[in-house]
C-alpha cells in the first residue's frame, strides 16, 4: 500500500510538472486504495525526510543530461547530491525532477542560470503542494468514472466534501454533499 501511495503522489507531481494525462492513477482507485489518518501522517513524514537516492547515470537515463553536464551543474551549485560510499553521487527524487526542469527550459532557450532559477521556483511551489495533499487527502474514489481524490470538508461545512476529479485532460473541483457520496 505504501508503494502505491508513493506512486500516486509521484504522479500527481509528475502530472503537474510535465501536464501528462493521468491514466495510470484511475488502476489503482479501481483497487480501492483507501488511506487512514494515522497511516497518511506516517507516510507523509517518510516522504518529507525524502531519503530516496538514485545514481548519477539513474538521473542521465531519466532526463537525458549526460552525467558530465550533471556534475557541472553540481559544481556551479545548481544542484545538488549526497556523497555516498566510495564517492559515488546520489541524487534525490526531488533533485531528479530539478534535472529535468532545467533541461526542459534549456530546450526552450533559456541560460542554464534562468533555467535553475526557474526550476527551483518550480520545486518550491511543488513542495508545497506535496504538503497541502498530504495534509488534505481523505481517499481515493470514483465519481462519474473519473478517479477523485477526497480533499474532505471546508472549514465551517461539515456536510459536504471537496472532491479533485482527475479526468483525462483536466482536474475538477466539486463540492458534493456527504450523504450523496456515503
Amino acid at each position: 500500500m505504501l508503494r502505491n501511495m508513493i506512486t500516486i503522489l509521484n504522479c500527481l507531481i509528475t502530472k503537474m510538472l510535465i501536464n501528462q494525462h493521468w491514466k495510470p492513477l484511475q488502476k489503482f482507485v479501481k483497487r480501492g486504495i483507501e488511506v487512514d489518518k494515522e497511516f497518511q501522517q506516517k507516510l507523509a513524514k517518510i516522504l518529507e525526510k525524502n531519503d530516496w537516492h538514485l545514481g548519477i547515470g539513474d538521473v542521465e537515463n531519466a532526463t537525458g543530461v549526460s552525467q558530465t553536464k550533471l556534475r557541472y551543474w553540481e559544481r556551479k551549485g545548481y544542484i545538488k547530491s549526497a556523497q555516498g560510499k566510495g564517492q559515488n553521487r546520489k541524487f534525490t527524487y526531488g533533485t531528479l525532477m530539478k534535472v529535468y526542469q532545467m533541461k526542459m527550459y534549456l530546450d526552450q532557450g533559456y541560460t542554464l542560470a534562468m533555467a535553475a532559477e526557474k526550476a527551483e521556483s518550480k520545486s518550491r511551489i511543488m513542495k508545497t503542494l506535496k504538503r497541502a495533499v498530504f495534509d488534505r487527502y481523505e481517499g481515493m474514489e470514483t465519481i462519474e468514472g473519473w478517479p477523485a481524490i477526497n480533499l474532505g470538508s471546508l472549514v465551517g461545512d461539515p456536510d459536504h466534501v471537496v472532491y479533485a476529479i482527475v479526468k483525462e485532460d483536466n482536474t475538477d473541483l466539486e463540492l458534493l454533499p456527504k450523504s450523496k457520496i456515503e
